[in-house]
């Protein structure tokens, strides 16, 4: 039984992580008394419609995490109600843990090592569905939903016009072209062969601890989703401009073969690359992430970073014609 609760820290961001130290009068489960306490605890992270994101976070550390191929932080509760989820998971700080940080990026060799990761848990849930989680949507839906409110006209363009975004090119800055193309890969990926997707796999939500291979934070957004979606928006994020057009059809060899290595299916090299270009537009999100979800200078490093490998690939142009 928990006799007190000490707040240290809170970190506000598009959910709320709360640490805690907690005093036991007993503790029969053995939870450590440093914990981090994680919900939707603020408001105006609410107004741009994440409910449901928190919830699903529930479902995640509930149902899907205590198996998971890959390393997750461990939680000792999650509970859920509508448009809510409160999770109480271990303070990886006590284990030495390390994060990304979207202003001090890692070396190609350890984006290729999250690529291995990507890899592991994709082949081992490929052709995962609803039947399989029925909690688990068919895309990243909490973000599609927070997305829609985000591309209507009244946000999209104070969102772009701010002094964190790049100069975009006049198909980017056009909220209806915009809106139509993802309405298009949507429909695309919907009907696509799913794995699992973390659904937000930024370089961002990144941690390692020190002698293990770094694993994801954050799974509000998980999803039965085609496995580009997560590879894409890790790489546009995860490497400088220069560094991912250097390497990054390299590296998406290196993922399609850990894929395989991990009895996933062989990708064939055109097919990859073509749904790689493709899902750079999911990308295009942080062209409308607002400061009260990421700081200024996340906003501004990682909106560079997809804003060029939007330009580059030109997804809109892919699935519009």
């Amino acid at each position: 039984m928990v006799t007190d609760v000490a707040i240290s820290r809170v970190i506000w961001g598009s959910a709320t992580k709360a640490f805690a130290t907690l005093t036991f009068e007993t503790n029969e489960r053995g939870i450590p008394s440093q914990v981090c306490i994680k919900g939707g605890f603020d408001e105006r992270s609410r107004a741009f419609g994440l409910g449901p994101a928190y919830e699903l976070e529930g479902h995640f550390y509930r149902d899907l995490a205590p198996g998971f191929v890959a390393e997750v932080p461990a939680s000792f509760y999650s509970e859920t109600e509508d448009d809510q989820g409160v999770i109480i998971m271990e303070d990886l700080t006590t284990r030495g843990a390390q994060f990304g940080q979207a202003t001090d990026l890692w070396s190609v060799d350890e984006v290729a090592a999250t690529l291995e990761v990507q890899a592991k848990w994709h082949a081992a849930l490929w052709g995962s569905t609803q039947g399989d989680h029925s909690w688990l949507p068919i895309g990243a839906k909490a973000a599609r939903e927070a997305f829609k409110v985000m591309l209507s006209p009244d946000q999209f363009y104070p969102l772009i016009g701010r002094s964190e975004i790049p100069d975009l090119s006049d198909g980017l800055r056009d909220d209806a072209r915009v809106r139509a193309g993802f309405a298009k890969l949507w429909e695309h990926d919907d009907a696509a062969t799913h794995t699992i997707n973390h659904g937000d796999a930024h370089f961002a939500q990144l941690y390692r601890i020190p002698g293990s291979a770094p694993a994801f934070l954050d799974w509000q957004t998980a999803c039965l989703a085609p496995w580009a979606h997560d590879v894409s928006y890790f790489l546009g994020s995860a490497l400088s401009i220069e560094d991912r057009r250097d390497r990054e059809r390299e590296l998406l060899r290196h993922y399609v073969s850990s894929l395989a290595g991990n009895g996933g299916p062989q990708l064939g090299d055109d097919d990859a690359w073509y749904e790689y270009r493709l899902h750079t537009l999911h990308g295009f999100a942080w062209m409308c992430v607002p400061t009260v979800m990421q700081p200024s200078d996340v906003v501004q490093a990682m909106a560079h970073r997809y804003g060029a490998a939007l330009e580059d690939h030109d997804p809109i142009g892919m699935l519009l014609g």
